[in-house]
C-alpha cells in the first residue's frame, strides 16, 4: 500500500507561505502546490491549538471530542485542566487505522502525552515535559529511541524570553536546531519501515511567529523599523528552514506515495482585545472577586509567585548559561485543592467565568455547583452580554474589534457541550487595542484595558494552509472550504477506509480528480460516536503532569 506522510506546521499562514512560494524562498512548497491541491484550512472555533489538533485527529467538533483548549473549566470543580490525551472523548486517526489493521503513528504530534499503549506508534509533542518522562512514547522499542536521540532536543523551544531579551537571532538558531534534531528522529523512523500513516509536526514556526510577529508587522504597536532592519529576516529564514525539512522528509517518500501537509491555525497580530473581557465583565457585574482577606491574599501570592517567576525567566534568557544554571527554581505555588481553584473568584455573585481567549462561561445552576443562572435567564444574559460586546470600542481608534459573538450551540455539537464556554468570541487581529468600553448600571463609560505584564506579539489566527500530493490528486488546483475536521476523513478515504457517519469532516472530493473518485468512490459506516471510559485516576495524574511542565515552561495556567 501507499505510504501516507502527513506533516504539521503548526502557524504556517496562508499570507506568508504564499508571498514566500512566490519569490521562490520556499521552493518545495512552491513544488507541491503546482503538483498537487493548495488551500486554506479553517481551524476550530477558538483557535485553540490544542482544539485544532483535537479535531484534526478526530474528525469531530470539541463538543463529541471533549477538549476546548489548552485550559479546560471543569464544572463540576469549577478546576481549570491542561489538555492531554486521556481527555480525548473521541477516537483519533492512528487508533481508526491501527483497529483496521493499518501500520499508523504519530510523532511530536499535541494531544497524544501521555502515550496510550496500544497498537499504534506514538512520539508525544510539547505537552510532554520530556522525552524520558513516563508515558512520552510507545511501543518500548521507540520508547528506548527517542529517550536516547531526543535527550538533548527540546521539544518546545522557549522562545518568549529570548525575545523578550532582544536575542531574535538566537532564537532563531534554536528554533532551527530542535527542528533539525526532530527530523533527523523522523527520518529515522521512515527508513525503519513502512508506515500506512504517519503524522508528524512541527512548533517552532508557530513559536516564532507568536513571539516575533512585531518584527514585521507594521501594524503592531511594537513594531520599530531599526527592527525590523536588523531581525525582520528572521521569519523568512525561519520559513526558509522548514521547506529544507519538508524536502528531507519528501525525500523517504515514493512516487505514489501521498503527502499531507497542514497548519490547523495560522498566526496573525495579538490585538489584546480578549484580555479585556474579564474586567468588562466586571464593569457590567456580571463578574466579581472575593472581597475577603483570604481571597485577596490568595489573588497576592498568586500574582507575586508570578512575577517572581516571570523575572527568573527574564533573567535566565540573559544571562550566560553558567549564570543561568546559578539562579533559583521558579516558586512551587500552591495548588488548590478539588474545588478551590479560582478562590478569588466570587462564584456566588458571578453571573459569568472568563475563559482564555474571551469566551465566556455561564455560571448555570445545570452545570454547576453553586450556579446563578437559570434557564430563564440564559437567553437573557446571552443578549446583554453579545450586544456589550458587540457595541464595545476601542477608545484610541474609535473601531470595534468584535468580529462575532455566538452561543456555543451554533459552533458545536454533541455529548460533551458542558465542557465549553456558553458564549464563543472571535476578535479581530489586524490592529492592538488599548481597551475596549463598557457602560456600567451607573450610566458612566468605562474602559476595560489589558492586564500589565508580558503577552505575545502574535496569536493564533483563523486559517491555516492544507497541501495535498499524490496519484488521484489534482495538480495545480486551489481548494476552498477545507477545515481541520476534514482532515481525518480525507485520511481514512485515502486508506481505503470507510468514513464514520459521526463525524463532523468530509473527504475533501475537490482535491481528487474524476476518475480517482469514480474507481475508488466514497464509503462511509453508521456509526454514533463511541463511548470512550478512562480511569478517572490516571486522567488525574496525566493533568497533574502536563501542568506542572507548562507552569514550568512559563504557561499561566
Amino acid at each position: 500500500m501507499r505510504m501516507l506522510l502527513l506533516i504539521g506546521i503548526d502557524g504556517a499562514t496562508p499570507d506568508l507561505v504564499e508571498r514566500l512560494t512566490s519569490t521562490g524562498q520556499m521552493p518545495n512548497l512552491r513544488a507541491l502546490m503546482r503538483h498537487g491541491v493548495y488551500g486554506h484550512l479553517q481551524s476550530s472555533a477558538n483557535l485553540d491549538p490544542c482544539c485544532a489538533w483535537s479535531s484534526l485527529l478526530t474528525g469531530v467538533n470539541p463538543g463529541k471530542h471533549g477538549v476546548w483548549g489548552m485550559q479546560n473549566l471543569m464544572p463540576e470543580s469549577y478546576q481549570w485542566h491542561p489538555a492531554h490525551a486521556r481527555m480525548l472523548r473521541a477516537p483519533t486517526l492512528p487508533q481508526m487505522l491501527s483497529e483496521r489493521g493499518h501500520e499508523a503513528g504519530t510523532v511530536f504530534v499535541p494531544m497524544t502525552f501521555p502515550a496510550r499503549e496500544a497498537e499504534w506508534t506514538t512520539v508525544s509533542g510539547w505537552l510532554a515535559p520530556s522525552s524520558d518522562a513516563e508515558g512520552f512514547a510507545h511501543p518500548g522499542r521507540v520508547a528506548s529511541m527517542a529517550a536516547r536521540k531526543l535527550r538533548d532536543v527540546p521539544l518546545n523551544v522557549r522562545v518568549g524570553p529570548l525575545a523578550a531579551a532582544g536575542r531574535y537571532q538566537e532564537a532563531l538558531e534554536q528554533a532551527i536546531e530542535a527542528m533539525r534534531g526532530k527530523a533527523a528522529f523522523i527520518e529515522e523512523l521512515l527508513a525503519d519501515h513502512r508506515w500506512d500513516m504517519l503524522a508528524v509536526n512541527f512548533v517552532e514556526l508557530e513559536r516564532m511567529l507568536r513571539w516575533c510577529w512585531h518584527l514585521f508587522d507594521r501594524k503592531h504597536s511594537s513594531f520599530r523599523e531599526e527592527l525590523y532592519t536588523a531581525h525582520g529576516k528572521i521569519i523568512t529564514q525561519m520559513h526558509e528552514e522548514v521547506d529544507a525539512i519538508i524536502g528531507r522528509l519528501m525525500e523517504a517518500l515514493e512516487p505514489d506515495d501521498y503527502l499531507l501537509i497542514v497548519s490547523g491555525y495560522g498566526m496573525g497580530l495579538n490585538s489584546r482585545a480578549a484580555l479585556c473581557v474579564p474586567e468588562l465583565m466586571g464593569y457590567l457585574d456580571l463578574f466579581a472577586t472575593r472581597s475577603s482577606a483570604e481571597g485577596l491574599w490568595h489573588d497576592l501570592m498568586s500574582r507575586s509567585a508570578r512575577l517572581i517567576d516571570g523575572a527568573l525567566e527574564t533573567l535566565q534568557g540573559i544571562l550566560p548559561a553558567f549564570l543561568a544554571d546559578m539562579l533559583p527554581q521558579p516558586l512551587e505555588q500552591e495548588q488548590p485543592s478539588r474545588g478551590e481553584s479560582d478562590s478569588w473568584l466570587d462564584y456566588e455573585r458571578s453571573w459569568v467565568i472568563p475563559a482564555p481567549g474571551g469566551h465566556l462561561y455561564f455560571h448555570h445552576e445545570n452545570e454547576f455547583p453553586h450556579g446563578i443562572v437559570s434557564n430563564g435567564t440564559s437567553d437573557r444574559l446571552s443578549l446583554q452580554i453579545s450586544s456589550a460586546l458587540q457595541t464595545a470600542i476601542d477608545p484610541a481608534t474609535g473601531r470595534r474589534p468584535l468580529d462575532w459573538a455566538r452561543d456555543r450551540e451554533r459552533v458545536c455539537s454533541g455529548p460533551f457541550m458542558n465542557r465549553l464556554p456558553h458564549l464563543v468570541t472571535r476578535w479581530d487581529h489586524k490592529r492592538v487595542v488599548e481597551g475596549l468600553t463598557a457602560t456600567g448600571r451607573d450610566g458612566r463609560v468605562k474602559v476595560a484595558r489589558p492586564p500589565a505584564g508580558r503577552n505575545s506579539p502574535g496569536l493564533p489566527a483563523p486559517e491555516g494552509i492544507i497541501i495535498a500530493a499524490g496519484k488521484g490528486l489534482h495538480s495545480g488546483v486551489r481548494i476552498e472550504g477545507a477545515r481541520v475536521e476534514d482532515v481525518a476523513a480525507t485520511v481514512m478515504y485515502l486508506r481505503g477506509e470507510r468514513v464514520p457517519t459521526y463525524f463532523d469532516g468530509q473527504v475533501l472530493r475537490q482535491a481528487f480528480v474524476d476518475a480517482m473518485m469514480s474507481r475508488h468512490p466514497i464509503r462511509t459506516i453508521e456509526r454514533d460516536l463511541p463511548r470512550i471510559v478512562d480511569d478517572p485516576a490516571r486522567a488525574e495524574a496525566a493533568s497533574a503532569v502536563v501542568a506542572a511542565h507548562l507552569r514550568a515552561n512559563g504557561y499561566d495556567l
